[in-house]
């Protein structure tokens, strides 16, 4: 199963470099993509940031919202149940890295709630949550 942060996510929605092998990766999975809260947060306010930094307009945002809506409702993404002492546990043990990579919090709750949905695959664009993604045993997504 594919877990993508906020940076894969992103460019289901806006064609950016890198959407072409986020959407074939996708593409060649049977399984709808999980997604959680923080992830769907994210969304939202990238495609807003969208509209700040002119790379969109509130039309165009709001089309891709209600794109990512209707594919919710078609079931093509769900919210796996996570427990929040285990997300916490797993969090806690992922941030040992943070003195060593320079770690934000948002990309450590993304491969804390990667590995809770028991993703075989994570994919990001962030280079700093790659090496993390690595050192704690993921597969990635190659996105160069």
């Amino acid at each position: 199963m594919l877990y993508l942060d906020t940076s894969a996510f992103l460019k289901l929605y806006v064609a950016e470099e890198g959407s072409v092998t986020v959407q074939k990766a996708l593409n060649q999975s049977d399984e709808p993509l999980p997604l959680s809260e923080l992830l769907e947060m994210e969304f939202t306010n990238a495609l807003q940031l969208k509209v700040f930094w002119g790379d969109l307009d509130s039309q165009q945002a709001s089309a891709q919202m209600n794109h990512f809506d209707r594919r919710k409702k078609r079931g093509l993404y769900y919210y796996p149940e996570v427990h929040r002492s285990e997300l916490m546990a797993q969090f806690r043990e992922f941030s040992k890295a943070t003195p060593d990579l320079g770690c934000r919090t948002m990309d450590i709750l993304h491969l804390a709630y990667a590995r809770l949905f028991e993703a075989d695959c994570f994919v990001t664009f962030d280079q700093r949550q790659r090496t993390l993604a690595q050192q704690v045993g993921f597969n990635l997504l190659e996105t160069d």
